[in-house]
């Protein structure tokens, strides 16, 4: 088939959580595809990527000078409130990207269209193409989780608005694909509101298990580890939550124990972290790999979110223990306790963490039962193969 890939960025380098699944599945799908994408140039390394994606067999097609996409601001969010569009939607609705899918479109060389998330999904009135939206989350439930996070009032109105106009896509605009994805049962039963029950597909989170595999000689003693994007709200408030909360309690037991936090663009409140004992804030890494592998301990104490974790299945890919909040794990369905652990509260969090870093086999075992799992439920090669037969069924329905 000819499928024609709408991405609102260049999914390379694998700095976020966004780009590692959306590269992967472009990889696994060009195994057995035609693939064109339509990305919009957003970073210096964007040309960079397109070569990556170039030795894959992936025709490239970058829509220049969208470095200047409008920051999220006060003048953005009005605008968005005054279309009832998402703040996302009301970014991305740029002329010239739309422009060039028109033009690609023109050809009439696609069999189908992928679109990725919202962000692109607004341009599928240009076209009456077969299409598959691909969620990888639930917008208005990570607005949601803000909402009532925030006492300000500003703030808790914008994000109020937000969830709104999230949900009113989810409502309106989702069920106009002939195939809606979601990474998790959960967010899958949010779209079956909404669209035909036969129209929702799971698509999970995944990893590559040949890149990331056990290796402890580069283990740090009492070494902790986050992995993230600094400038993402919910990241700066899970590692805000964990320095201020769970930290000085394990830091009573364990003296010589170190939180590392690996991501680009950290916030000024997490740059102003690391003047905190025992807390290291990295920036934007080459290469987040030898990260996992200094953990002792993966720590996700995500409050706020949607969707599956790529930051985990990694982690359990390298054979690390995790403590996760049971928002950070939502909609992986590992076993408390065998795979991973769960705690919500500061000092369930902090004893849970203490026991792994003063229990090697017990770290051990959680770590190996983790691998397995991601071994049989979670490799990116069959995850590639589930989108294909997506595909497949709804060109199939056209003929």
């Amino acid at each position: 088939m000819k499928i024609l890939f709408l991405s609102p960025t260049v999914p390379f380098p694998l700095t976020d959580g966004g780009r590692i699944r959306v590269f992967n599945l472009l990889k696994q799908i060009a195994t057995k595809n035609s693939v064109t994408l339509l990305a919009l140039e957003t970073q210096p390394t964007d040309a960079e990527g397109v070569s990556q994606l170039q030795q894959l067999g992936i025709q490239v097609h970058l829509v220049p000078n969208a470095a200047t996409l409008p920051p999220v601001s006060f003048g953005t969010l009005l605008k968005a409130f005054l279309k009832r569009h998402p703040i996302t939607v009301a970014r991305y609705d740029l002329p010239t990207y739309r422009q060039k899918f028109k033009e690609l479109v023109a050809t009439g060389t696609f069999d189908l269209v992928h679109y990725e998330m919202f962000h692109t999904a607004q341009f599928h009135t240009e076209t009456r193409l077969p299409g598959v939206l691909s969620q990888q989350n639930v917008d208005s439930a990570i607005w949601r989780r803000l909402c009532g996070e925030t006492a300000n009032p500003f703030y808790k109105f914008a994000y109020w608005t937000q969830q709104l106009a999230f949900q009113r896509y989810e409502r309106v605009l989702s069920p106009k694909f002939d195939a809606v994805t979601c990474t998790s049962d959960i967010d899958a039963a949010v779209f079956q509101r909404h669209c035909p029950k036969d129209a929702i597909e799971i698509i999970p989170n995944g990893v590559d298990v040949t890149h990331y595999q056990p290796d402890f000689s580069a283990e740090v003693p009492a070494h902790l580890i986050y992995i993230g994007s600094m400038d993402w709200y919910p990241n700066e408030d899970a590692v805000g939550f964990f320095a201020d909360e769970v930290l000085p309690r394990i830091q009573e037991r364990v003296r010589d124990v170190r939180f590392s936090i690996v991501g680009g663009n950290p916030s000024a409140r997490v740059q102003k972290l690391a003047e905190r004992k025992g807390v290291v804030v990295t920036g934007r890494v080459p290469e987040i790999k030898p990260y996992f592998a200094e953990a002792t301990v993966f720590v996700v104490p995500l409050r706020i979110g949607s969707g599956t974790r790529l930051k985990i299945l990694e982690a359990l890919a390298m054979g690390k223990a995790i403590v996760s909040t049971s928002v950070g794990a939502e909609g992986l369905a590992l076993k408390d306790g065998e795979e991973i652990f769960i705690a919500d509260e500061p000092i369930v969090f902090a004893d849970a963490v203490t026991r792994l870093l003063t229990d090697t086999p017990l770290r051990r075992r959680i770590g190996e039962n983790g691998r397995a799992r991601v071994e049989r439920d979670y490799d990116w090669r069959s995850i590639g193969e589930k989108l294909h037969e997506v595909y497949a069924k709804i060109a199939h329905s056209y003929l």
